[in-house]
């Protein structure tokens, strides 16, 4: 109960990222064909999911005061988002992978509803109480506000032709929030340039976080894909929007994959140059999250400006996508198998007698302050 209790207090809000990129890369999977790892991600997800927002529930519960000082926390504050988006993904699974939209609603509904809560939670917050400079708090993570964000609208671009009467509303609506997730990638990302080029950043800082660079275009590439899919299904004005939807998609398509270069070589900057070892965190799956993302993207794109041959990067990049969601969540699972097998060492020292338990004594007590 200890370890539980722990895990709980000491919950990362990055492990909804894990939804997120298992969600994502069950979409892309579905998208090309592969039909068999599309069903198997999903129903993982669908665990995944329940594990992680039974935990966070518990740490609002249990654990307020700590859950609130991440929150205040500029560093984390906005990592928040990771439970609108991954809400969102694994809706838009039930759409795209099994058909199930009626069940897609329910999760757009609560995905709406956290999005309200974290949105003017977080950035309210950080607008009164961060005192710090941006140095010292600002990296690739808070684009996660973006991913959130456009997590609504491509939930809600999908389920507006069930709506009926109402679609032209749910299509507007998912505009709104296109736009909003639009503005806030160009207002971070100015920000997040100016801090990678005019202050010092240490290799360990760097490669994870910053992979929601491209991820959050990635996402944002696909929200205005799928509007533009769903524009003719939809009765209303939006036909006069699809120019403009499909210029502006591209251009953020555009730009997503000319992050993908700096970001190879920032990461070989940091594992081979300057050799910094390899350890599990959660935040690793912000970095299989984007792969997915811009695989199902591309392919998306390719269906919304009827231009077929941008499909074929799809048909490639998917692997990548697989390799990386495979090697996080092997080394996850090792990692979480380490940590029980330590903590259980530590409770339980091999001590024979009631002489050699007090010997052992001191030695557990210091690993345990350790």
């Amino acid at each position: 109960m200890g370890v539980i209790r722990n895990s709980i207090k000491t919950l990362n809000p990055a492990y909804f990222a894990m939804v997120m990129s298992t969600g994502i890369v069950s979409i892309a999977a579905n998208l090309l064909g592969f039909k068999g790892i599309a069903h198997s991600l999903f129903y993982l997800n669908i665990i995944a999911y329940a594990v992680v927002l039974s935990l966070q529930i518990a740490r609002v519960k249990m654990f307020w005061s700590n859950l609130y000082g991440d929150l205040s926390n500029p560093k984390l504050s906005l990592v928040f988002f990771t439970t609108v988006a991954a809400t969102n993904v694994l809706g838009s699974q039930f759409v795209t992978v099994v058909n199930q939209p009626a069940v897609a609603k329910i999760f757009w509904y609560f995905g709406i509803f956290l999005w309200t809560v974290v949105s003017l939670s977080t950035f309210n917050i950080l607008f009164i109480k961060c005192d710090q400079g941006i140095e010292m708090v600002m990296h690739g993570g808070w684009l996660i506000a973006t991913v959130g964000t456009q997590s609504v609208a491509v939930l809600g671009a999908l389920l507006a032709p069930q709506y009926g009467e109402y679609g032209s509303f749910v299509m507007f609506s998912s505009f709104v929030w296109w736009m909003i997730g639009s503005f806030l990638y160009i207002v971070l990302i100015t920000l997040i340039i100016y801090r990678l080029v005019f202050f010092k950043i240490s290799p360990d800082a760097l490669v994870p976080p910053y992979w929601i660079n491209m991820g959050a275009l990635a996402i944002t590439t696909l929200a205005g894909s799928v509007l533009c899919i769903n524009i003719p299904k939809i009765a209303g004005p939006y036909n006069d929007f699809l120019g403009f939807t499909k210029g502006f998609t591209l251009f953020f398509w555009s730009f997503g994959t000319w992050w993908i270069p700096f970001l190879v070589i920032i990461g070989i900057w940091k594992y081979i140059y300057h050799k910094t070892k390899y350890k599990y965190t959660p935040l690793y799956w912000s970095m299989v999250f984007p792969l997915g993302m811009y695989t199902a993207c591309t392919f998306r794109l390719s269906q919304a400006i009827q231009i077929p041959f941008i499909a074929s990067i799809s048909k490639y990049f998917i692997y990548s996508a697989f390799v990386a969601w495979t090697f996080i969540f092997v080394t996850m699972i090792l990692s979480m198998l380490k940590a029980i097998t330590a903590k259980e060492g530590v409770a339980k020292p091999p001590a024979t007698s009631i002489k050699e338990e007090k010997a052992v004594q001191p030695h557990v007590t210091g690993i345990a302050k350790g």
